[in-house]
C-alpha cells in the first residue's frame, strides 16, 4: 500500500471511534440544554405566581392565606394549565375586595349619644 492509501485507510478506521464521541457529546449537550430549559421554565412559572400572589394581597384576596401557601397553590393551578384565568379573574377584581367596608355592632341598650341616632333606632317621635 501506498502512503496516501494508508492514510486513508487511517481516516476511516478512526473515523466511526470519532463519530460516536462527537454524536455523544452532541446528546450530552442537547440533554443539558433541555434540562436547563425545564429549570428555566420553573422558575418563569414561579415568578409568575408569585407576582399573581403579591397582587391578589394587594387587592385583599386570599389575604387570610400566608404568601408562599397562596405562590404553591397558584402554581399546581398553573401546572394544570388555569394560570391565564387566574390572572384575568385577579385584574377584573376591584382593589381592596376582601377587606371589611362596614360591621354590625349589635347593643343592647337602646337609643344613641345624640337625638339623631335616637330617632334612628326608634326612641324618639
Amino acid at each position: 500500500m501506498s502512503t496516501e492509501q494508508e492514510k486513508i485507510a487511517h481516516v476511516f478506521r478512526t473515523a466511526a471511534a470519532t463519530l460516536r464521541t462527537v454524536t455523544g457529546e452532541r446528546d450530552q449537550a442537547l440533554a443539558k440544554v433541555a434540562e436547563q430549559g425545564a429549570q428555566l421554565e420553573q422558575i418563569k412559572n414561579r415568578l409568575e405566581a408569585e407576582k399573581l400572589a403579591s397582587e391578589m394581597h394587594q387587592k385583599g384576596l386570599n389575604s387570610d392565606v400566608e404568601f408562599n401557601d397562596l405562590v404553591l397553590d397558584i402554581e399546581k393551578r398553573a401546572a394544570a394549565g388555569d394560570l391565564t384565568m387566574l390572572q384575568e379573574a385577579v385584574k377584573m377584581a376591584a382593589p381592596n375586595m376582601g377587606q371589611s367596608i362596614g360591621s354590625i355592632n349589635h347593643d343592647e341598650a337602646r337609643g344613641g349619644s345624640s337625638d339623631f341616632e335616637r330617632y334612628l333606632v326608634g326612641d324618639v317621635g
